[in-house]
């Protein structure tokens, strides 16, 4: 090959190129080195010799340069070189002869299990690819796991547990309702950490490369993702990357690969942890002003002009859904404000389940967690599930108990996607998914954890249930409105945009044993009231008289007592324990 290396610019870290140039700039870890397996760190000892592994991709060639000591600037080393072609090559980073882990190296293939460094990807065809820019209040988001959600077979596609795979499920999401997809890490992550089988995929990275084993042709894995958003794209659905960087590190490090993945691989968001990122930053960085960011907290970035591409996710919801649903007792009050939950300035992400947890069916069937399987004697995960297993732990043969639970989790599914946050769903709870109790499957690649898609055909009554629910909310303007509820009288029609009742109408019991709750959506020519019992006994609600007197309807009823389209004509209902009845009124 002969390459004429020279002393090259320590800024920006990582390639970069202009016209025939070609820089790297890479930092060395502090005496810390690993194995070209990447499983293993040992301290360094002695001299260190630096040096780079050139490989010629077309040709098969390697050539291995030693670095001069002239060559870096503290602990980051800089070469620079002329080449035409910089697609050729790859390359790896070696001290004392031990290949180096790059944590923002860029793109990577496997040549002979080994990971070596793209210098440039061959060029893409983007077309016509445009983001959809969705708000957040218009957005229904998926969360999965791009090797669970289609490796077992019953999904039924070609490169099962790849992003073809996932490509392949886009009619299946487009006809559940959902309009995003938030991917948990599809970076080049460690598969083994604590001698331990790393699924999940956090923890050390090469947080700027697709992993490999994620493409049907690892090789080309680049490519193989940027196919993957450009067909989301397509059908006006967003992506979103997972990204959990470490504590350490530099925030223009961390800078420089959000907008890798934006500029690159044209991202549409990210969901991040405040712990480890500086979120002031990154939400006002001009590369990112388009770019949806989310996490749990944005430790005091309240800057009102950053707040509309800001999503907050809620484990405030999750706790207090959990609880009104099991029928805890003080549990309606949290269940009203979260219900109303709603911020002009930024998303509020809202979900009742989501990977560091129970599946649904396993919510409604397991009061505590089964992690046997995870080798650390059940003590992983959290304990603190607040769960219901409706009489029986596990599976179950009793008609009464199977019932009970189809009942929650028709309830659950309410709550998960009437609110006024944006709704995200966990890949398999439309169907039933489950992990046999385990609430923390992070070291699971098996077929406990990948998405067992016979279910869809068993519990396809969930799937369409969620659908309706979904195409309902979408449909009815008035269940989830542009503006937040005002609770005032916007219709002039002589009753509130959104209302509280009890059993009795206008009167909210505020006993901590109360588990019955009424919430009406009132606009100019139509009503909602959706009628929550988490009693385990049956209750009656007395309805509120809606304008010009017309009769409340059944809509739906989650223990099937009520038969849709059947007309209140006494203006009261029976509502079965742990249930929900759902009516419409149209104003005559």
């Amino acid at each position: 090959m002969a390459l004429k290396i020279k002393k090259g610019k320590p800024w920006p870290y990582g390639v970069s190129i202009w016209e025939n140039h070609i820089n790297l700039a890479f930092e060395l870890p502090e005496k810390k080195k690993m194995n070209s397996g990447r499983r293993t760190r040992e301290t360094v000892t002695g001299e260190e010799n630096i040096s780079l592994r050139i490989y010629d991709l077309v040709n098969h060639e390697t050539e291995e340069i030693s670095l001069e000591e002239t060559w870096h600037f503290g602990q980051v080393y800089a070469i620079a070189f002329n080449e035409k072609k910089p697609e050729k090559y790859g390359y790896q980073v070696l001290q004392d002869g031990v290949v180096l882990e790059l944590p923002y190296g860029g793109e990577v293939c496997r040549i002979k299990g080994e990971t070596v460094y793209l210098f440039q990807l061959p060029e893409f065809d983007w077309a016509e690819d445009a983001a959809p820019n969705l708000d957040f209040d218009e957005l229904y988001i998926y969360k999965l796991h791009i090797r669970g959600f289609t490796k077992q077979a019953g999904s039924k596609v070609e490169g099962r547990g790849t992003f073809e795979g996932a490509v392949q499920k886009i009619p299946y999401l487009k006809e559940l309702g959902v309009n995003a997809v938030e991917l948990m890490p599809v970076y080049d992550f460690h598969e083994v950490i604590r001698e331990q089988c790393n699924y999940w995929g956090y923890g050390a990275a090469n947080f700027m490369a697709p992993k490999p084993e994620y493409a049907l042709n690892p090789e080309k894995a680049g490519d193989s993702f940027k196919e993957l958003v450009k067909k989301f794209h397509a059908e006006g659905m967003e992506v979103y990357l997972e990204i959990m960087f470490p504590e350490a590190g530099f925030t223009e490090r961390k800078l420089a690969c959000l907008r890798h993945w934006v500029l690159e691989y044209h991202v549409d968001g990210f969901h991040l942890s405040a712990g480890t990122t500086a979120m002031a930053e990154v939400l006002s960085d001009p590369v990112l002003v388009n770019t949806k960011i989310m996490s749990e907290n944005f430790d005091g970035s309240q800057d009102r002009n950053l707040g509309k591409r800001r999503g907050i996710y809620h484990n405030g919801f999750q706790e207090s859904m959990r609880r009104f649903l099991r029928g805890d007792e003080d549990s309606a009050a949290a269940f009203m404000n979260y219900n109303l939950n709603r911020s002009t300035e930024q998303g509020s992400i809202q979900y009742v389940t989501n990977n560091n947890g129970f599946t649904l069916m396993d919510l409604v069937s397991y009061d505590g967690r089964h992690n046997e399987a995870n080798g650390e004697n059940n003590l992983d995960g959290t304990p603190w599930n607040l769960s219901w297993n409706c009489g029986e732990e596990g599976p179950s043969r009793k008609k009464d108990i199977i019932k009970l639970r189809r009942q929650q989790i028709k309830n659950a599914w309410i709550m998960n996607i009437f609110h006024q946050g944006t709704p995200l769903i966990y890949a398999g709870d439309e169907f039933g998914n489950t992990q046999k109790g385990n609430n923390n499957a992070w070291c699971q690649d098996n077929a406990l954890s990948w998405l067992n898609w016979n279910l869809l055909t068993k519990n396809g009554w969930i799937f369409e249930f969620v659908k309706t629910l979904i195409e309902l909310r979408k449909k009815e303007v008035l269940l989830h409105p542009v503006l937040p509820f005002g609770m005032d009288d916007k219709s002039l029609n002589g009753m509130p945009d959104m209302s509280f009742h009890g059993k009795t109408p206008w009167f909210v019991e505020d006993a901590g044993w109360s588990r019955c709750l009424g919430c009406m959506y009132a606009g100019e020519e139509k009503a909602w009231y959706f009628a929550y019992n988490m009693h385990t006994s049956k209750e009656e609600f007395a309805l509120p008289r809606s304008p010009k007197n017309s009769k409340w309807k059944v809509y739906l009823d989650t223990a099937e007592a009520n038969e849709p389209g059947i007309e209140m004509k006494d203006g009261r209902i029976e509502v079965e324990g742990h249930s929900i009845v759902l009516l419409y009124t149209l104003y005559e």
